[in-house]
């Protein structure tokens, strides 16, 4: 009896154990700092944003990295749909990619689709219930999918998006005409100012919309209905009525094709760099992109000033703006490179490093601890700024009252997600542009403002789509 007691002691110890550590997150280093581990890490940051980005990965490296044996080599694949593009060519070892990094950025459409390839890291194998509850909780759940849920990504700067105008123009135009910035707080004020600033400049347009998903994913939350009804098996079904695409189509394809919108550049801000607009929607990140000069047909280059305006929203709409920015993606690798990774990530994420990122980039902190508008506007007034546009510092200023006044959404991952938003992006965009091109070579517009122009376009994007959601 005494042995079977002793036995039994033993038994309860062992498994005491086995569920103490299958709860913890890893907490002792495989690394060597006379053998320090690489970390190959791809993100897609350009310009300002990843010379800071640079300059912060270059203080890891010199300091806790040199401590704990960590080098982060960082790459850039350019731009968001280029580094999506690379990383999903690296898993599925397409001939002439590169080989897979051990962290890359990502939304989670695209690591949603990668995970069905190479498998990511849970990421609460090295962070801790305590660690993880320190982010903003909606940031959290973005990354939360997948089997059983797991945490697969880690966020680390967040962005939603604003109304950028060129306010040396606008101003000429507003005093002329009689035109308000209170107007453009909402889309029919918006269509009503770019009709207005159509006729005034002799034809040109006023607005340009930089990411077309957004803007019908958002504006139909704004009118209270999601555009995806999501199953419990990562799949997800279309819930886009013929009502909410003709609100879409008044309000985006019929000004496109009167020239009261245009996008011409692959981004809005090229359109603003030459005055083809002189407002555009985009992203609180990209404000380091707004022009401070811009460059007229003739060749005259005039310097401009910038405004940074809330997200528009339907009059009859709520206020709501999309949560977006690619958070980071461990690929399970060794121990050693996963370990490595995930405390980059964890110093990367902390407030001391992530404010300086943030209000010098037009990101935002993903800590509940700095993710407030006085930590936010404090940090602003220390950080040094030197070099940092004014149009960050007035989007940074902008956001933090959106955050309070405004609901933020970001759609889940699933099946199909990643090219429904190519979808998206490309199918009423594209089809008005065609019809621009025929009416500049001659036909009536007239002939493409009705509803059988509406049911030719609604009819192809519902096949399109049935495609793609379809198992």
């Amino acid at each position: 009896m005494k042995v079977n007691c002793r036995l039994l002691i033993v038994l309860v110890l062992m498994v005491v154990m086995l569920f103490s550590l299958s709860g913890c997150a890893k907490d002792e280093s495989p690394l060597d700092p006379d053998h320090p581990t690489t970390v190959r890490l791809w993100h897609y940051y350009n310009g300002a944003t990843k010379e800071r980005f640079d300059a912060l990965v270059n203080t890891f490296n010199e300091t806790v990295g040199m401590e704990k044996g960590i080098v982060v080599d960082a790459m850039t694949q350019g731009d968001v749909q280029q580094l999506a593009d690379a990383v999903f060519a690296a898993a599925n070892e397409t001939i002439g990619s590169q080989p897979l990094p051990d962290i890359f950025a990502a939304y989670p459409d695209n690591a949603f689709r990668v995970n069905q390839i190479k498998p990511l890291v849970d990421m609460a194998s090295y962070f801790t219930e305590e660690e993880i509850a320190g982010f903003r909780d909606e940031f959290v759940s973005e990354g939360a999918f997948g089997e059983y849920g797991k945490f697969l990504i880690i966020p680390v700067a967040k962005s939603s998006e604003n109304l950028y105008l060129n306010k040396t123009s606008w101003d000429v135009f507003a005093s002329e005409t009689g035109a308000t910035l209170d107007q453009l707080a909402t889309w029919e004020g918006v269509l009503e100012v770019s009709k207005l600033y159509y006729e005034w400049s002799g034809g040109k347009a006023f607005i340009s919309i930089d990411s077309a998903p957004n803007f019908f994913l958002i504006t139909a939350m704004q009118l209270g209905q999601e555009v995806y009804t999501y199953g419990e098996d990562g799949t997800a079904t279309l819930n886009y009525d013929e009502v909410l695409a003709k609100k879409h189509w008044e309000t985006f394809y019929e000004p496109y094709l009167m020239g009261y919108y245009k996008k011409l550049g692959r981004f809005s801000s090229d359109d603003a760099k030459v005055g083809n607009v002189i407002a555009y929607t985009g992203s609180t990140a990209g404000a380091t992109y707004f022009p401070t000069q811009v460059t007229l047909e003739n060749g005259e280059v005039i310097d401009v000033e910038s405004a940074a305006l809330p997200y528009p929203y339907f009059a009859d709409g709520s206020k709501i703006a999309v949560q977006q920015g690619a958070g980071m993606c461990i690929l399970k690798s060794d121990e050693a490179h996963e370990y490595a990774a995930a405390a980059f990530l964890k110093w990367f994420t902390k407030p001391e490093q992530n404010l300086q990122f943030a209000v010098a980039t037009g990101y935002f902190p993903v800590m509940d601890e700095a993710l407030t508008s006085d930590g936010i506007l404090e940090a602003l007034n220390t950080v040094n700024t030197e070099g940092v546009s004014p149009t960050v510092i007035a989007s940074v200023k902008t956001t933090t009252q959106m955050f309070e006044a405004y609901k933020l959404y970001g759609n889940r991952p699933f099946y199909g997600s990643y090219e429904m938003r190519i979808l998206f992006e490309k199918s009423m965009f594209e089809f008005a542009q065609d019809k621009i091109q025929r009416i500049q070579a001659g036909e009536d517009m007239s002939d493409y403002l009705g509803d059988e122009t509406f049911n030719e376009w609604y009819n192809e994007f519902i096949k399109s789509s049935e495609l793609i959601l379809t198992p």
